[in-house]
């Protein structure tokens, strides 16, 4: 009987060196394991930097204890201006968006990859949406109150300006993710280039698009509430009028109507997303096909309706606002008188302050990201289904979610900096955007969680793993790509966030662009925001970079 021969093993011949067990150092793992470091190393120092501790926290807890006493119980000194106040805010913000989405459908068939008809019209449409992005709605407010003057006008078209970046972006996605299939069958009966991208394209596109307005036009009324602050009128003028007499208590009373006025825009909105967007019945409620035309099914009804309803109060909101076809012959020259008063920037008025305000400026972005990035990712986990089975905690976590995401940042600052006063602005100023940044990384941590996918998770239940390290592993790995860019996503509204801290004096150097807003001074606006701007954009292409290194 022969001797068994031993097995060949995976190490090879005698001698030779044993394979290594680990994966090898990818890009995507270098950036997995660097970015969390760099980002706590730099949030870290941002906090020391703004002198941020837990005994100014004390302090101002209780100054903020003391600001609700005095705030107790709220008034409306007129109630019927007020109402007329809300209505002309929530016009801006229709109106705004209304324009936006018309732009952004346009400039999403030049931008997408299978509908652009060349390379140049591409550049130029992803060029107008990428700038749209990166200019606050705030600054696009103080060129066209230099044109225009104090109205509602200037609200809806700064809104309109900065919305068409991200709807730009999201109706270009939308387009690229059609069927080329649909498109190709359209063109297979000899269709034309028009009728192939609308019968072909936008109505693929459409559900995307519709879903994508609904949810700027919750966006934009929070974004009137500042631009009201600025000159555009509306409800944040009240507020910001109250707060500057100390009149805390009619100025919660604007404030508890402006938190219900946006949850009850956010309710409308998410119900006509369900209705629009949801399915629309099932197959037994669609009756039988007679001839070539459609059933009018429930559905159908409800899409029509809201349709033609939605265009009625486009037009209202347009009427009321001033958004009249004839305004573009008024606006062009007004535009162009305003333009040569913002150019060449002046920036010997600032030069003393411009470095120190922007490292302020950066450092104020960063620990407020930092801080909401600790507060709202655990916040968005116990508000997921698929982490939390006990629905007393997620509940009560979208309940928290809800009420924090309600509260306009305008808000937030004045109360903060009315608690801790203008001497500590950089703590102030923090503290009410890490509050903002928790409620969006929780909303976004939550409808990432919601959407993971079973596999890797079943894998490892079937493993032997526990529920802690079956959670430990499986949730990191694929909320972090997502959370990464929701954290940059973060850092880049923080940045942009400086004026709304320099309308009440909680940061250097957006009080001095308030100052100079109201001097008129719009060469030195011109200076102080082309510095934040670059900025803007540098934290736009490490995002883009990040983001293409986790794919």
């Amino acid at each position: 009987m022969t001797a068994l021969s031993p097995a060949r093993t995976p190490s090879g011949p005698p001698g030779a060196a044993r394979p290594s067990t680990r994966p090898p150092l990818t890009a995507r793992r270098a950036v997995a394991w660097l970015f969390p470091l760099a980002f706590c190393g730099l949030g870290l120092a941002a906090v020391g930097h703004t002198r941020l501790n837990l005994a100014t926290l004390a302090d101002g807890l209780g100054a903020a204890a003391g600001l609700l006493a005095r705030s107790w119980p709220p008034t409306i000194g007129d109630p019927a201006a007020t109402a007329v106040h809300v209505l002309d805010s929530l016009w801006m913000a229709v109106a705004g968006t209304a324009l936006a989405a018309a732009a952004a459908a346009v400039l999403a068939v030049g931008a997408a990859r299978n509908t652009a008809p060349a390379r140049p019209v591409r550049a130029v449409a992803l060029g107008i949406i990428v700038a749209c992005r990166a200019v606050p709605d705030v600054v696009f407010a103080v060129f066209f109150l230099a044109a225009l003057g104090i109205g509602p006008l200037v609200g809806v078209l700064a809104l309109g300006l900065h919305s068409v970046g991200m709807l730009g972006r999201l109706f270009t996605e939308a387009v690229e993710r059609c069927d080329e299939g649909v498109r190709e069958a359209v063109a297979g009966t000899g269709a034309g280039p028009a009728q192939r991208l609308l019968t072909g394209v936008l109505p693929q596109a459409a559900p995307s698009m519709v879903a994508a307005t609904l949810f700027r036009l919750d966006i934009n009324f929070r974004g009137s509430v500042l631009l009201g602050a600025v000159g555009a009128g509306g409800i944040g003028l009240d507020l910001k009028t109250a707060f500057g007499f100390t009149d805390y208590r009619e100025a919660t009373g604007i404030a508890l109507v402006i938190v219900a006025v946006v949850l009850a825009v956010e309710a409308a909105s998410m119900g006509l997303r369900r209705a629009l967007l949801g399915g629309g019945g099932t197959a037994r409620s669609v009756p039988p096909v007679r001839g070539t035309r459609a059933p009018w099914t429930g559905g159908r009804r409800a899409v029509h309706l809201a349709g033609w309803g939605g265009l009625v109060i486009v037009a209202v909101a347009c009427a009321r606002t001033g958004l009249t076809p004839g305004a573009p012959a008024e606006l062009v020259p007004r535009l162009a008188d305003a333009a040569g008063r913002f150019l060449p920037p002046r920036f010997e008025p600032i030069a003393g302050s411009l470095a120190p305000g922007l490292v302020e400026t950066c450092a104020i972005a960063m620990t407020a990201t930092f801080l909401g990035v600790i507060a709202g990712a655990p916040l968005g986990l116990l508000a997921a289904r698929t982490v939390v089975s006990n629905p007393v905690p997620r509940l009560l976590s979208r309940a928290v979610l809800v009420g924090l995401r309600s509260i306009p940042d305008l808000l937030l600052v004045l109360v903060f900096v009315a608690a801790l006063g203008v001497a500590l602005g950089a703590v102030a100023g923090s503290c009410a955007l890490a509050v903002f940044t928790a409620a969006l990384v929780a909303k976004l941590t939550a409808d990432a969680a919601e959407e993971m996918r079973p596999g890797p998770r079943e894998a490892l239940d079937s493993a032997g793993a526990s529920r802690t390290a079956e959670l430990a592993v499986s949730v990191p790995g694929q909320l972090t790509p997502g959370l990464v860019g929701t954290v940059l996503y973060a850092l880049d509204h923080n940045l942009r966030a400086f004026f709304v801290l320099g309308i009440v004096g909680a940061g250097e150097l957006g009080f001095a662009l308030s100052q100079n807003i109201r001097t008129l001074n719009f060469d030195v606006v011109t200076a102080i925001v082309l510095p934040v701007f670059a900025v803007v954009l540098a934290v736009e292409l490490v995002s883009t970079a990040v983001r293409d290194a986790l794919r």
